[in-house]
């Protein structure tokens, strides 16, 4: 019987220790999660659309809304978010300028105009937790480089599609060249036909483009974006599923006109092939 009492009580004693760090361990993690740590199970969104695109809800934004854009100088943008209405109760919107905004609501949208190049970033603070966000805005000041990434194979062609969303009308490109890809190690081809139309597929551009910086005719950066190898022979083939331009872009009106500098190329047809 004395042996039976000693077990018994040895099992309560384990027992206790057991819910006491528990306990403990329940008081650490609601401790941490009041001080901050991000709670990665509550959904949330933040995105921008140029204004003069956005539309006046923030539901039918969510839909298809960018989370890097380009503009130019003094052009407005609106900011879009959305977080759990049960989780979330403040919502703080800071921008690289030092912009701060501050709203006690869980979904809303606000205009803002972007002076620097930068990252704006939401802060999401509920009851226990707080979630971060953040979306690329890039504020072109003058002639800048920009690399158009269009993925394809060379049965179909290459494309590229620039949202008119989250790229400025006014963002026009002055020349183009043709480059390796950024951290391609394979086949690199120079010579590309290249077709450029606006969003609706209207005002089709053809451009002929080499390893030389051609005029790009003042096109507009945002649209849909078509590239074909040109010039190949023999065994040559493109085996790539990427391809990549180099392009000089600007606000119009430019400080400089491609035309000035580059002579405009001679149009070559569009390439048709079918794949075999």
């Amino acid at each position: 019987m004395k042996c039976r009492s000693n077990d018994s009580s040895r099992k309560y004693i384990i027992l206790l220790i057991i819910l006491g760090l528990a306990v403990g361990g329940l008081m650490v993690m609601t401790v941490s999660c009041a001080e901050g740590v991000k709670c990665t199970d509550i959904k949330t969104m933040f995105c921008a659309i140029i204004k003069e695109l956005a539309p006046a809800s923030v539901q039918p934004a969510l839909e298809d809304c960018p989370t890097s854009l380009i503009i130019c100088e003094g052009e407005e943008i609106v900011l879009y978010w959305q977080g759990d209405a049960t989780l979330t109760s403040n919502v703080s919107i800071t921008g690289p300028a030092g912009e701060v905004y501050d709203f006690p609501i869980s979904e809303g949208f606000a205009t803002v105009t972007p002076v620097i190049s930068g990252e704006w970033k939401i802060t999401f603070t509920g009851e226990h937790c707080r979630i971060s966000k953040s979306i690329s805005i890039r504020v072109i000041k003058g002639p800048e480089p920009y690399t158009i990434v269009a993925n394809g194979n060379i049965d179909t062609g290459f494309f590229c599609d620039i949202n008119p969303k989250s790229v400025s009308k006014k963002v026009i490109v002055l020349s183009i060249r043709s480059t390796q890809c950024g951290g391609a190690s394979g086949f690199y081809w120079e010579n590309w036909s290249g077709k450029k139309t606006e969003w609706n597929g209207s005002n089709p551009i053809f451009l002929n483009i080499t390893k030389d910086d051609g005029s790009a005719n003042n096109t507009q950066l945002a649209g849909h974006w078509s590239f074909y190898p040109t010039g190949m022979g023999g065994t040559s083939s493109y085996t790539e599923k990427s391809a990549c331009f180099r392009v000089t872009i600007c606000c119009e009106p430019c400080n400089q006109s491609p035309t000035d500098i580059y002579p405009t190329p001679t149009p070559t047809p569009w390439p048709t092939r079918s794949p075999q």
